[in-house]
């Protein structure tokens, strides 16, 4: 049976839009008011669900796809499965700096995946793709307002650090060494589907523009809290 090509903005994909941006919003506030040990069971849940799709993904896109994909391309080091790693990390007990890191990078990254996933057609990599991305927004949404944690202004200079002067040289080098058609970051190509990197230079020069643009889209981000706070003044 074939799968069903994947149209941007369908049926399918507003449902999958609205069931993720449903769960990110009820969850949390469903389990705000909860006992710390509720709370602790919870975080250790939404943990295992992310981890779990971190751990079959690769085994899926080498043995469960009509398609498979090359294993160079499997690897966990895209910025939202690092956005996983880390969300699940900090809700099993890790350092705070792995909750501000997905943050920022879920929040951004997996929510623009949501609305124009690189998938050419319904099927099982759809499914994975959805329930990967939706879960960092549902776990970074219950981190924040059921677990009561929040970036502060400084979080995104740390973060944009983070991500430009450690992660990016490493991850390019890791391209590099892989060859193709290992693209991670999309630091080599621009993606096969729609996106916004279709109107930006060819990599890895688009990064003169994506660069400002990831740290413009963290102050975004943030701009809910700065007015709270000034507010709160």
């Amino acid at each position: 049976m074939n799968a069903s090509p994947f149209i941007l903005f369908g049926n399918i994909h507003l449902i999958t839009m609205a069931l993720i941006a449903s769960v990110a919003i009820f969850l949390p506030l469903a389990c705000k008011n909860q006992s710390t040990s509720n709370k602790s069971l919870i975080s250790k849940i939404i943990a295992f669900i992310i981890l779990s799709h971190v751990i079959i993904s690769p085994y899926k896109d080498l043995y469960l796809l009509q398609n498979p994909y090359n294993w160079r391309e499997i690897l966990p080091i895209h910025m939202c499965d690092l956005s996983e790693i880390f969300l699940a990390t900090f809700l099993l007990g890790g350092p705070k700096i792995l909750y501000k890191c997905a943050f920022f990078w879920g929040l951004a990254g997996a929510s623009m995946a949501i609305i124009t996933p690189d998938i050419p057609v319904i099927d099982l990599d759809y499914a994975f793709f959805m329930i990967g991305h939706g879960m960092i927004i549902i776990g970074i949404m219950y981190a924040t307002i059921s677990l009561g944690n929040r970036p502060y202004a400084k979080d995104i200079l740390t973060v944009s650090a983070i991500t430009a002067f450690v992660l990016l040289p490493i991850v390019y080098l890791i391209n590099l060494i892989l060859g193709e058609p290992a693209n991670y970051w999309y630091l080599i190509a621009k993606p096969a589907g729609a996106s916004l990197m279709d109107a930006f230079p060819e990599p890895p020069l688009h990064l003169l523009i994506t660069t400002p643009l990831a740290i413009a889209m963290f102050y975004l981000i943030y701009i809910p809290y700065a007015i709270k706070d000034k507010l709160a003044k």
